[in-house]
């Protein structure tokens, strides 16, 4: 297997692509990103639907959780663009190749265009009557769990989700063959489900396919979730993962 492996090889990559980043229009920015919200939501629905059929909890969850990752898979395959992920490309503000507004007008449209492809997977779900009563009410168990989760508690674990997340995308940038970058990210994505951990594009999926099942929930009790989230994953990839990597390798740049 050949590798570009280390954090300067890799902060050298994020800084590529984050370079390709700067130059995509805002349509592309805005139809990849659509495109990413509706990948993480077929994984999703796999993992859901797996989940609920098997009696077993652990088990379920288990197998649930290593369907999950095709999602992901598929936005690092076909170049979609994932806030989660995307939130390394603050590496270029720690290197001075670009200002920090420019890094959150780019992220503010990935993330919005991620919560488009997320929701509109929703609506399919619903109108496609594709979940039975036990998908629909684990669904809306999650939802419920979500929403009402303590503000301390969900920051850290939207933080602690995206270094799992990140940790896997930048394993999968370290490998050339695409059947390892395959295997990499499926393994760090299922810990990542596995963990519990909060996502913010997983969880617009989540919250907004319970809420259209009937689920007893607020837009003030999404919009909690999904701010806390947001900000949660931008420290465990943006900060963290990224910043920590640069800091490493920042000498021999």
């Amino acid at each position: 297997m050949s590798t570009i492996s280390g954090p300067k090889a890799l902060v050298e990559y994020i800084l590529q692509q984050s370079k390709k980043k700067a130059s995509k229009c805002f349509l592309t920015l805005l139809m990849q990103g659509f495109l990413a919200g509706l990948y993480i939501a077929i994984g999703a629905i796999g993992s859901l639907k797996l989940s609920a059929s098997i009696t077993s909890p652990g088990l379920g969850d288990f197998l649930g959780a290593v369907v999950f990752p095709l999602g992901i898979i598929a936005i690092i395959l076909m170049q979609a663009e994932l806030f989660t992920s995307d939130c390394m490309v603050m590496t270029a503000v720690y290197s001075k190749r670009t200002r920090l507004s420019k890094v959150f007008r780019i992220l503010f449209i990935i993330l919005g265009s991620n919560m488009l492809g997320g929701i509109f997977a929703s609506l399919l779900t619903k109108t496609a009557g594709i979940f039975n009563e036990a998908t629909v009410s684990l669904v809306i168990d999650k939802a419920i769990h979500k929403v009402h989760m303590p503000v301390g508690q969900l920051l850290i674990s939207s933080i602690l989700c995206n270094i799992i997340v990140c940790t896997g995308v930048c394993l999968s940038y370290s490998c050339k063959d695409e059947i390892a970058k395959i295997v990499s990210i499926w393994l760090a994505i299922t810990v990542f489900v596995i963990s519990g951990t909060e996502h913010v594009v997983a969880n617009v999926y989540y919250l907004f396919t319970a809420l259209f099942y009937g689920a007893d929930l607020s837009f003030q009790g999404i919009f909690y979730n999904l701010v806390i989230a947001a900000i949660g994953n931008f420290i465990g990839g943006g900060i963290i993962v990224s910043g920590i990597n640069y800091l490493i390798s920042r000498r021999e740049l």
